[in-house]
C-alpha cells in the first residue's frame, strides 16, 4: 500500500498511518491529509527551552509531532501537556474556535507537521472514527489540561454571586427555643440576630447551642441575646470569594454575615464556598470517575445546576457552555455503563451506547431528559437481550436519578424499540427516509442528530457503518429533504407583521415566547437539513454551519449570520436561565420581552430575520422535491 502514495507525499501518509487517529483514515483521505501538511522545524536556543510563537488563533491548525519533543504551556506558563513523536496539539482551538491562549516550548529539537482548519473539518467530515477520537480528546483535555483553572476562577467570584437571596433573622428578645425551631424549620445552622433599627447585633449558630446551652444545661426560655456571639464579624457582599474565605480562617468561623451599605442581607457558610469550589467540570468529572454507586452520583450530579449557573456568570459562550454539560453528562452515561458492567458482567456481543438530540448535539443546557438506545452487533442474538435490557434499565435508572428524567416519548434504550442490530437499525432510517410518515419527520429532530458515547471492544465502526448509510440515503432522497423542510416550517421565529416580539396570550406562560422552540431550534433544523442533503456527517449545530461555509452549501455571509444569531439567542436563553437558577427557581425557556433592554431587543430581532430569512431559503431550495 506504500508504494501507491507518490513520492513527494510518501514519507508523511506513511508516518501518519502508523499513529491513531490516522490509521482509520482510508488511503484517499490520507493522501489528502499528506497533501495538505506543511513542515515546519523547531529548535531549542543555548540548549533551554525556547517559546515559539507558532499557535496562531486567527487561523488555529492541527500540529502533529514528526520529531522532537515540545511543551504546551498555558498562557501563565503552566504545563497542560508534554508531547512527543506521534502527538499532537492544537485541536482544542478547531474544535471550539476559541482562542485558548496556549503557548509553545520546544524541549528538543523537533518537525511539526501543521494540518489547516478545511482540511482537518474535512476529514472529521469524512470519518466518524477520526471525528470521534478528537472529541474524546477534548474531554481528555478538558479533565486534564484545564485542571489548574477552577480555584482561580472560583476564588475571584464575588460574595454577592454566591450568598443566598435571603437572610433569616430574628431580634434579640426572641426565646432560644423559638429560634431553634425555626432553624430546624428552615433546615440551616445560623441566625442572624438583628435589632429594631435593621442592625446586626450578633448570630447564634448550632455551635453555640451545643456549647452554651446543651453543655450547661441552659434554659431555652431564655432570649437569645443571652447566647448569641454578639458584634460577629461581617464582610460586605461586594468583597470577592477569597476575601471571605480569608476572613473565616482569621477568626475561624464557619458563618460569615454579609452586609450591604452597612445592613445585613444575607449569610455564607463554608459550605457555600467549597460548593463553588467543587463545581468545576473538571472536578465533577473526575468524581464521577470515582464513584461506586447511583447514590454517589446522585450526590455529585446535585451540582449541575451550580455548574451550569457559574458558567453563565463566567460569560462561558453558549457554544463551549454546552460542550462542558454534554461532556458531564456522557461522562455519567460511560460511568453507569462501567458500574452496570461490575454486576452484570463483560457484554455477549459488541454494542455501542447512542444520545439523541441535545446531548448528540453537545448543546445541553438547564433542563435535559434522556434521548438514548442501544446499536449491537448483527452477532446479537434474543438470549443477549437479557443481558442488555438489564444494561439498559440499570443507565436510564441512573441518568433519572441524578437529574435526566425518563424521555417523554420513551426514547430510551430500556424500551426494546431502540435497542436494534445495526441490521435493524439501517431498516428503520431507510423506512424512515424512503417511507416518511408523520411520525417519523418527527423523529428526525431526535434521532439524526446522533453520537456514539460509548463504544466496546468489537464495536468500533459500528457507529460509523450505520451514519453513512443514513447520510448517503437522505442525501440522495429529495421528497425526504422537502418534507423534512416542510415539517421545520412549522417552528418559526417570534416575530409579528409590525417586527415586534410575539408572546403568547394565554396560559401558564402568557407574555412569554419559547426562545429554545422558537429561535435555537429554527436554526438546528436548518442546519441539519443543509447537513443531511450535503452528506455532513457533523452532528453540533456550529460545526455544521461551519461544514456547510467551508463546502459552499451555504455563503460565507448567510452562514455566519446563522452562527452569530444562534450564539446571539443562545446567550439571551442562557442570561434568562442564569437569573432564575440565582433565585432557586426551575430554569426554563420562556423569555419576557420585558426583560430586555431596547438594544437588545433590537438585536434579538435582528437575528430572528436572519432565522426568518434562512427559513425562506430552506423552502426555496428544498421544496421543490414535493412537486
Amino acid at each position: 500500500m506504500n508504494s501507491r502514495f507518490p513520492p513527494e507525499h510518501q514519507e508523511a501518509a506513511v508516518f501518519l498511518q502508523s499513529i491513531r487517529p490516522f490509521d482509520c483514515l482510508t488511503e484517499q483521505q490520507l493522501l489528502f491529509c499528506a497533501s495538505k501538511l506543511t513542515t515546519t522545524y523547531h529548535r531549542t536556543r543555548f540548549n533551554k527551552e525556547h517559546l515559539e510563537q507558532i499557535l496562531d488563533y486567527q487561523n488555529p491548525s492541527l500540529f502533529v509531532v514528526r520529531a522532537g519533543v515540545f511543551d504546551v504551556r498555558s498562557e501563565e506558563g503552566d504545563l497542560i501537556d508534554r508531547v512527543s513523536e506521534g502527538g499532537f496539539f492544537g485541536f482544542i482551538s478547531l474544535l471550539t474556535g476559541k482562542n485558548t491562549h496556549h503557548q509553545l516550548h520546544v524541549v528538543e529539537d523537533g518537525l511539526l507537521y501543521k494540518l489547516d482548519q478545511a482540511s482537518f473539518r474535512q476529514l472529521r467530515n469524512q470519518s466518524t472514527e477520526f471525528d470521534h477520537f478528537f472529541n474524546q480528546a477534548f474531554e481528555q483535555r478538558l479533565r486534564v489540561g484545564l485542571a489548574k483553572r477552577p480555584e482561580n476562577i472560583a476564588l475571584a467570584t464575588q460574595v454577592s454571586e454566591i450568598m443566598p437571596p435571603t437572610l433569616l433573622s430574628v431580634t434579640p428578645e426572641v426565646s432560644i427555643q423559638d429560634a431553634a425551631k425555626l432553624m430546624t424549620q428552615h433546615n440551616i445552622a445560623s441566625l442572624a440576630i438583628i435589632d429594631q433599627q435593621h442592625q446586626l447585633v450578633g448570630i447564634f449558630t448550632d455551635k453555640d447551642c451545643r456549647k452554651r446551652i446543651v453543655a450547661n444545661a441552659g434554659d431555652v426560655n431564655n432570649m437569645i441575646a443571652s447566647v448569641m456571639t454578639p458584634k460577629p464579624i461581617s464582610i460586605d457582599k461586594s468583597a470577592m470569594v477569597h476575601e471571605a474565605m480569608i476572613e473565616m480562617i482569621r477568626h475561624q468561623i464557619k458563618h460569615l454575615p454579609v452586609t450591604h451599605q452597612g445592613k445585613p442581607v444575607s449569610m455564607i457558610t463554608l459550605s457555600d464556598l467549597i460548593r463553588l469550589h467543587r463545581t468545576d467540570p473538571v472536578l465533577i468529572i473526575n468524581d464521577i470517575h470515582r464513584a461506586n454507586s447511583i447514590d454517589e452520583l446522585k450526590t455529585l450530579s446535585e451540582q449541575i445546576p451550580e455548574l451550569l449557573l457559574q458558567l453563565i456568570k463566567q460569560d462561558v459562550r453558549a457554544d463551549d457552555l454546552g460542550r462542558i454539560l454534554t461532556t458531564v453528562t456522557s461522562t455519567l452515561s460511560r460511568h453507569l455503563i462501567v458500574l452496570a458492567q461490575r454486576q452484570l458482567g463483560p457484554e455477549p456481543c459488541p454494542f455501542v451506547w447512542l444520545a439523541f438530540g441535545s446531548q448528540g448535539r453537545q448543546d445541553q443546557s438547564a433542563k435535559s431528559d434522556q434521548d438514548n438506545a442501544l446499536l449491537l452487533s448483527n452477532t446479537a442474538t434474543e438470549q443477549d437481550d437479557t443481558y442488555f435490557k438489564a444494561l439498559a434499565e440499570f443507565v436510564n435508572k441512573g441518568l433519572d436519578a441524578c437529574g435526566y428524567v425518563y424521555c417523554p416519548g420513551d426514547i430510551m434504550a430500556q424500551n426494546p424499540k431502540w435497542r436494534l442490530t445495526l441490521k435493524d437499525w439501517s431498516s428503520t432510517f431507510y423506512d424512515w427516509i424512503t417511507q416518511p410518515s408523520e411520525k417519523a419527520l418527527m423523529h428526525t429532530s431526535i434521532f439524526f442528530d446522533m453520537r456514539a458515547i460509548y463504544t466496546s471492544n468489537g464495536a468500533e465502526t459500528l457507529f460509523s457503518e450505520l451514519q453513512d448509510k443514513v447520510l448517503e440515503w437522505a442525501q440522495e432522497n429529495t421528497i425526504f429533504q422537502a418534507l423534512l423542510t416542510s415539517n421545520a416550517l412549522g417552528l418559526t421565529p417570534p416575530l409579528g407583521f409590525l417586527k415586534q416580539l410575539v408572546v403568547d396570550t394565554s396560559g401558564e406562560q402568557k407574555d412569554t415566547f419559547d426562545i429554545k422552540m422558537r429561535g435555537i431550534m429554527p436554526i438546528t433544523d436548518i442546519a441539519r437539513i443543509h447537513a443531511l442533503a450535503g452528506g455532513i456527517n457533523a452532528v453540533n449545530t456550529r460545526e455544521r454551519l461551519a461544514a456547510l461555509i467551508d463546502k459552499k452549501l451555504l455563503t460565507n455571509t448567510d452562514g455566519n449570520n446563522l452562527l452569530d444569531a444562534l450564539e446571539f439567542i443562545s446567550h439571551q436563553r442562557l442570561i434568562h436561565q442564569g437569573r432564575q437558577l440565582a433565585r432557586s427557581q426551575a430554569a426554563d425557556n420562556h423569555l419576557n420581552p420585558n426583560d430586555f433592554s431596547q438594544l437588545a431587543t433590537r438585536q434579538l430581532k435582528d437575528a430572528f430575520k436572519v432565522v426568518r430569512n434562512a427559513q425562506r431559503g430552506l423552502k426555496q431550495k428544498y421544496q421543490s422535491g414535493l412537486m
